[in-house]
């Protein structure tokens, strides 16, 4: 094989690996995240609201 076929193929793995890696350790966890945070919000709204009816 050439030297640009090596540096292409090295190029496609290191991005596969990367962008699997970083979707895996950064991403996922901060979608978790904002989504417990959303439902947090959305729940506290929700029981207030519901207090207030309840009274």
């Amino acid at each position: 094989m050439n030297r640009l076929t090596l540096f292409t193929l090295a190029m496609v793995a290191y991005y596969i690996v990367a962008v699997v890696l970083v979707s895996k350790l950064v991403i996922i966890p901060i979608m978790k995240l904002m989504l417990f945070m959303f439902f947090l919000g959305a729940g506290l709204i929700f029981a207030r609201k519901m207090r207030k009816r309840l009274q």
